[in-house]
């Protein structure tokens, strides 16, 4: 008679087997879901992507955001000072953060403000605040930011004023607008600076109220081997904003290039340097300057970054 073999501890072991390796799937399966990279390489910098804001301070070189990691190790980032105006918007909330390659006062000047040296940073531009997964709720964390190459908006600017100059730094956007009237005696000029796109008033204008060209901002152009550059110079207290654009022989091996930008400077130093991410409207010229009557005030002047 065949011996008949007892196949239950092969099924035992097949399923125990089959269990484990249906287990380990599903962990590695969750695991890729949930350990997504939360580093971006910004430049020569690795940098945070995510994490929940703990503390904002103005700093004399930009807005400091102490966060927590989803691991609750602490790292804390150089941002746009417009992040300072809105502390309680971010304080307590997870966010994605997203950056921009900026230059600063190098720490070897000690804050003198003679001293031209700089060093590049990983600036953050922008905080968006992720949507928390809340009880009996099936959502997840989303971002509602969109790329900014995807974004329609050519500037702040009406299509009852002129664009004098304008662009995309990462995701936020500077605009120079005038009055199509505007001169040195009549119409307006406006520094306006924000997030394109939002349906939102921009973060930032200045002059508040329509003053005239020469007495909104400084400015002028100024020579350079190849080419020329302007600078226009927008002041609210301690703060100023300098739109900048020009061209000259600045390629390693003196090819001609272009810069354009924005420059911010607390007290009369540059504690950051937007530099545009696209291509920028610029009407800044030595025409213009004549036509508004815009030049410097007293002995200032610019450095126009690297």
């Amino acid at each position: 008679m065949p011996t008949r073999l007892n196949s239950t501890p092969f099924v035992s072991s097949f399923m125990r087997f089959t269990f484990a390796a249906l287990s380990l799937a599903f962990a590695s399966a969750s695991f890729a879901q949930t350990a997504a990279p939360t580093t971006v390489k910004v430049g020569n910098f690795t940098k945070q992507t995510v994490g929940t804001v703990t503390n904002i301070n103005e700093g004399d070189l930009g807005c400091y955001v102490s966060l927590k990691d989803d691991q609750g190790k602490a790292f804390e980032e150089l941002a746009d000072f417009a992040i300072c105006e809105k502390p309680k918007s971010y304080l307590g909330r997870r966010v994605s953060l997203s950056y921009t390659m900026s230059s600063v006062m190098a720490d070897s000047c000690q804050g003198d403000p003679s001293c031209k040296k700089t060093r590049a940073v990983a600036l953050v531009q922008s905080l968006t605040v992720l949507g928390a997964k809340t009880t009996g709720s099936t959502s997840s964390p989303v971002a509602s930011a969109a790329p900014a190459a995807l974004s329609g908006q050519a500037s702040f600017c009406t299509a009852q004023e002129t664009v004098v100059f304008s662009c995309r730094t990462g995701v936020k956007m500077v605009s120079v607008c005038a009055s199509k009237n505007a001169t040195q005696s009549k119409g307006y000029l406006q520094y306006r600076f924000g997030k394109p796109d939002s349906n939102e008033a921009p973060e930032l204008m200045l002059p508040e109220g329509q003053l005239t060209a020469n007495k909104a901002a400084s400015g002028e152009t100024v020579p350079f081997a190849g080419g020329a550059g302007s600078w226009l110079r927008f002041k609210k207290g301690s703060y100023s904003y300098v739109a900048y654009s020009g061209v000259g022989k600045w390629g390693p091996k003196g090819e001609t290039r272009e810069k354009n930008g924005l420059v911010v400077e607390r007290s009369g130093k540059a504690v950051a340097n937007l530099k545009c991410t696209g291509d920028a409207t610029s009407e800044l010229g030595p025409e213009w300057y004549e036509k508004m009557g815009v030049q410097p005030k007293g002995d200032e002047d610019f450095l126009f970054p690297d």
